[in-house]
């Protein structure tokens, strides 16, 4: 028997089989870059890896999370930009990094709140007060906030140098923030010159005695490793409250799969009650070990903090409209913080 063989060639018929056999190709997964710009040792750094991890579990091979701390990807100064270019998908920036862009944000910096318990500012952000600044954030910016706040813990002036242990000592000190014009505004009533230096630069500020105190948390400190800079002190006045805000670019959100928004909501209402415990364990843990390495605590007594309270408010109705913040705005922070309750 013979065989007859076809002139077709061999790569012919292997690229006509190709071309009829139904090709499937495997989505890819959406990628979903988390950032903070807390490092690693940082609680709210821990906080939100965890969620990134649990996230990455639970929402399957649909999405691709990964995340980066220690200002890897970006500055939260810069986060919103970020946000908007779609360089980075999801954030959790302090709210004092809002008020330029959202002068409405500035309230939960103004007199009113200071000196105000924990506990106080966590009803107030979870009551109408924090729906009130959601949506303005949402209205004027590219992103979704996708849940409650993440404390971050009372914010107080740390001295260096010969310290700073009264209001008598602020005026003429030049006093780093790290954000917010609000702070900037309180500090300048209080007689200080607040400065702005990025955290990568503070510590070398700190060793040249450019600055004389920073605006910040005990956890902070700690962490960042600034009481090894010249830090001596801490004058505990309460002067704020920061929060956390788990914010996702507005892009990527329009994006997501309904079943991966509902996760990322859910699962961050799960772990908040968590988180916020842990920012409490971390600001005493902290406050505990610069105690004991020897820093200076004062904590005023209620008079005093009375005292410097009433002097701050009689300029909030003018730091205020220097601010650019809305009468709306300043009548719903009234509500959350009535007179006459402390």
């Amino acid at each position: 028997m013979r065989f007859r063989f076809f002139s077709v060639p061999v790569l012919t018929v292997l690229v006509i089989v190709a071309l009829a056999t139904p090709q499937v190709h495997a989505e890819e997964p959406i990628l979903f870059r988390i950032s903070v710009e807390n490092v690693t040792s940082h609680f709210q750094a821990q906080f939100v890896r965890r969620f990134a991890e649990t996230l990455s579990a639970r929402a399957g091979a649909g999405i691709k999370v990964e995340f980066y701390d220690g200002a890897r990807l970006f500055r939260d100064a810069d986060i919103v930009a970020a946000l908007a270019r779609g360089s980075v998908e999801m954030a959790v920036p302090g709210l004092w990094q809002f008020d330029k862009a959202v002068p409405d944000s500035a309230i939960l910096m103004l007199p009113t709140v200071y000196g105000k318990p924990g506990l106080e500012m966590r009803e107030a952000v979870d009551g109408p007060l924090g729906s009130f600044l959601a949506k303005r954030l949402e209205g004027t910016l590219p992103v979704k906030v996708v849940g409650r706040w993440l404390d971050l813990g009372h914010a107080h002036i740390f001295g260096a140098g010969k310290g700073i242990r009264s209001p008598m000592e602020i005026p003429g000190k030049r006093i780093r923030v790290a954000g917010g014009r609000a702070n900037e505004e309180r500090i300048r009533v209080l007689g200080g010159s607040p400065v702005s230096i990025s955290s990568s630069d503070l510590s070398a500020y700190l060793d040249r005695g450019i600055v004389d105190g920073i605006l910040t948390t005990y956890e902070t400190v700690a962490t960042a490793g600034f009481s090894s800079h010249g830090l001596v002190s801490v004058y505990e006045d309460k002067e704020y409250y920061p929060f956390f805000l788990p914010l996702v670019s507005a892009t990527a959100w329009e994006r997501l799969p309904e079943a991966t928004k509902a996760t990322i909501v859910g699962l961050w209402a799960e772990m908040l009650s968590a988180g916020r415990l842990a920012s409490v364990n971390a600001q005493d843990q902290a406050k505990a070990t610069l105690k004991k390495g020897g820093m200076s605590i004062v904590v005023p007594s209620p008079e005093e903090s009375m005292k410097t309270r009433a002097r701050l408010l009689t300029e909030e109705v003018m730091m205020a409209k220097r601010l650019g913040v809305s009468d709306e705005a300043m009548a719903v922070l009234k509500a959350a913080f009535p007179e006459g309750r402390r």
